[in-house]
């Protein structure tokens, strides 16, 4: 009788202290963020709690979270949980218009099979600190699998509290039609007279679309920031078969948005980055060099994907990372800076906030980042009394290489949704 008393007490405990763990570990969540070139309208960030997040089309990780139609593509989903606790999650998937509003569609038009994919079994990591679980999906599956073209979110619950913790977006296309593209830099059209680029493509569009005038939108987005696209209803339908969209003057891409390389894959002294390493601490410290700006940037990186490239081996370390900048000539008065990248999902919270230190005229900001490669950049929030803007510091005027995609929509005449007829992509060409 005593054994059994035991072993309920015992059940009880464990269940009580996983429970406090579970209700504890998503209550972090910054409410004020809303700042990010990745999020889009109605996408819900991650807790604290969640790192190296990366969403991508199998075969590479670096590849854009875009699968075809009717392909056997297949999309990867891996994230890690700081938890000493393994757990159990849901997905679900939502379909949206060009806009990211909901589409208001039936689940059984976009959606064949169940529209939940369970994830558990996460791997734990080994020997070091903070203790993490790294958990991996792959899909479409035999139990889940899209039916028509368009935006989607990904939706991430804790299966046991059914509490959404965080969403993604991705796209599936038809690619139906040919799509050309090209950029014209324009000099001394910008901010402080930098460069521009000014977007045009061509559509060959199918027979089906009737009136391209009514039915078709379009959109441009650079570098994957799919929370930065811009929309343009400037287009010339007058070729049959054909319309030609474009950004028009007033609404142009910068060309000057650079990145500054992370290299994380060995958090030891380095010539190239790293000053200082602390592995007394924990998690260990790594005090990254101070970037200054315009000396800071790298002309151009060897991968591109918007979660950089965090290592997967169960060995591998979180750090604490500090972010040095000197900021020149920048006012330092009522100005709030931020520092985003590959490694926070390019959103601007509380924990990416830049401090300004009078004594060294540095700012900085700690950072938990796991060992990889990234991508990163410094940010200056503006505040109106309409709303808040962040706007990238770059480090020089001159134009540099970027990478851009045009979409084409169709508004569908028998279902009253916009399906999504093609990606295309394209580079500008310095």
């Amino acid at each position: 009788m005593f054994r059994n008393f035991f072993i309920s007490f015992l059940v009880v405990l464990l269940s009580c202290s996983g429970t406090s763990e579970i209700s504890t570990r998503y209550s972090n969540r910054d409410e004020n963020q809303d700042q990010g070139l990745l999020l889009v309208p109605n996408q819900l960030s991650a807790p604290a709690s969640f790192k190296s997040i990366q969403l991508y089309r199998k075969g590479n990780q670096n590849n854009p979270p875009i699968i075809t139609l009717n392909n056997r593509e297949k999309l990867v989903l891996e994230f890690d949980e700081l938890t000493s606790l393994s757990g159990q999650f849901r997905v679900t998937f939502e379909h949206f218009d060009q806009n990211w509003n909901p589409s208001n569609i039936p689940e059984a038009w976009y959606l064949d099979g169940f529209n939940e994919l369970i994830i558990t079994g996460g791997e734990i990591n080994s020997l070091s600190k903070p203790n993490y679980f790294h958990y991996k999906a792959e899909f479409p599956n035999n139990n889940v699998k899209f039916i028509s073209s368009g935006n989607y979110l990904l939706n991430v619950f804790d299966y046991s509290s059914n509490t959404k913790l965080f969403s993604i977006p991705f796209f599936v296309t038809e690619q139906a039609g040919k799509i050309t593209s090209r950029v014209e830099t324009l000099y001394n059209s910008g901010n402080n007279f930098s460069a521009s680029d000014q977007l045009f493509s061509i559509y060959e569009y199918p027979e089906e679309v009737e009136f391209p005038q009514f039915d078709l939108a379009f959109r441009f987005v650079q570098n994957r920031f799919w929370g930065s696209a811009k929309s343009t209803e400037t287009f010339d339908i007058t070729s049959p078969g054909k319309v030609r969209f474009y950004t028009p003057r007033s609404n142009l891409f910068t060309s000057g948005f650079d990145f500054i390389p992370l290299d994380l894959t060995d958090l030891n002294i380095n010539l190239d980055k790293i000053e200082d390493w602390q592995p007394e601490f924990i998690p260990p410290r790594v005090i990254l060099k101070r970037d200054i700006l315009n000396f800071t940037a790298s002309p151009s990186v060897s991968y591109s994907s918007n979660f950089g490239k965090p290592e997967k081996n169960r060995d591998s370390r979180y750090a604490e990372v500090q972010f040095r900048f000197k900021s020149g000539t920048l006012n330092t008065e009522n100005t709030e800076l931020y520092v985003a990248g590959d490694f926070n999902s390019w959103t601007l919270d509380k924990d990416s906030e830049l401090n300004y230190n009078s004594n060294t005229g540095l700012w900085s900001a700690d950072v938990l980042i796991k060992e990889g490669n990234y991508r990163y950049k410094y940010f200056q929030k503006y505040e109106n009394s309409a709303n808040s803007t962040a706007i990238p510091i770059n480090d020089s005027i001159t134009n540099r290489r970027q990478s851009y995609h045009s979409f084409v929509y169709y508004l569908d005449p028998e279902k009253n949704y916009q399906r999504l007829l093609i990606i295309g992509s394209f580079n500008s060409g310095n």
